[in-house]
């Protein structure tokens, strides 16, 4: 586990070499079980958030999450992907192409869809919330609506918004993007 103390400076840690996807899940359940060694005696309700990539991360930490004072309540999706391997496909769709065949040989999956059905079997199911960027230029737009059949085929709440005209990586600086944030939170935490 790395350490999150807290540094002078306000940084938790820094980081050298190149991310990966085993770094990022060993950080992201790090988190989770710092925050369980911080409040021991405390049950603490949880909202994931992640980006693009980022929303890979939170799925996968919520999926594995084992500690059983943390209580994920809700995951926000903003501008998701199904998976590297269909992110891949989308990319390169040009049958000639060599990069749709190599899938195979990816370090990265990032299963967005796997890690629902993974969530899916808690007893405190998350709710979700998706954001969409309507015309984003990286994320096939097929794949948040994917995302959110997915989850609502396992059983899971979901919230869906896509902003007009956003690119991927406007839909924070939308107007109604706090409101929709915020109500999400207050329902996920069941407080008014």
């Amino acid at each position: 586990m790395r350490d999150y103390t807290l540094r002078a400076d306000g940084r938790y840690w820094t980081s050298t070499g190149r991310p990966t996807q085993a770094g990022l899940e060993e950080d992201a359940i790090s988190v989770l079980e710092w925050m369980s060694k911080r409040y021991p005696d405390q049950t603490i309700d949880v909202v994931l958030y992640g980006h693009s990539l980022g929303a890979g991360v939170a799925c996968f930490a919520a999926a594995n999450n084992s500690n059983p004072n943390v209580k994920i309540k809700g995951i926000i999706l903003e501008t998701p992907f199904t998976s590297v391997s269909d992110m891949l496909r989308g990319l390169y769709p040009q049958k000639w192409l060599p990069y749709r065949y190599l899938t195979p040989f990816l370090r990265s999956s990032w299963n967005i869809k796997e890690y629902l059905s993974q969530i899916s079997v808690n007893q405190d199911k998350p709710r979700i919330m998706i954001v969409q960027a309507e015309n984003d230029e990286i994320v096939e737009s097929w794949m948040a609506p994917e995302i959110q059949k997915e989850a609502t085929r396992n059983g899971l709440l979901v919230d869906f918004f896509s902003v007009k005209d956003a690119l991927h990586f406007e839909c924070m600086s939308y107007s109604g993007f706090p409101g929709w944030v915020s109500t999400f939170i207050v329902n996920c935490l069941g407080k008014s």
